[in-house]
């Protein structure tokens, strides 16, 4: 049986590495709304949230005869903005907001830094981009490969864990 996060998560996944075409974004963001509502909730407030979501195209040299789009992914509709860049902009203050100061007296900047880093990334990681389109093989995954990445990096974490200052 699918339940609602993974039909979710198999729609970010699979329009996050290959580039939409303009006849299916409109398909592509009402499969995404409906996986978002199977996911997260049909309360009444949910459904003109994810009325407000769009997959959108950012074509960023327009203005200079540029008009090839050079990303896609989750954003708010009537505006060329990306969750991602919403985020990066609500957290360009790196002081900890004083709502989750005081919930969370013992969260460090730096830890309060790193979470927002790691959100930041993994809305990133739900975009498709012009740069990346090479690698990401239309979302192919060699999974001998995914395993030699992971063996590699596991080593990386314990070396870095072992020298913070000597571990590439």
């Amino acid at each position: 049986m699918a339940i609602g996060k993974q039909i979710l998560l198999s729609l970010l996944s699979e329009y996050s590495q290959k580039k939409t075409s303009k006849q299916q974004l409109g398909k592509v963001i009402e499969r995404i709304k409906s996986g978002l509502l199977l996911h997260g909730s049909t309360a009444k407030f949910m459904w003109p949230t994810v009325e407000q979501l769009t997959w959108v195209e950012q074509t960023p040299d327009i203005e200079q005869g540029d008009d090839e789009v050079k990303k896609q992914g989750l954003g708010l509709k009537d505006t060329d903005l990306l969750l991602s860049d919403l985020f990066g902009l609500i957290t360009e203050n790196e002081e900890i907001p004083g709502n989750i100061k005081e919930i969370y007296p013992e969260l460090t900047k730096e830890a309060y830094q790193a979470g927002t880093h790691i959100i930041w990334s993994l809305l990133k990681a739900l975009e498709w981009s012009k740069t990346y389109e090479d690698v990401e093989n239309s979302g192919t995954l060699d999974t001998n490969e995914k395993e030699r990445f992971l063996t590699i990096y596991q080593k990386k974490l314990e070396e870095y864990r072992n020298d913070p200052e000597d571990y590439s």
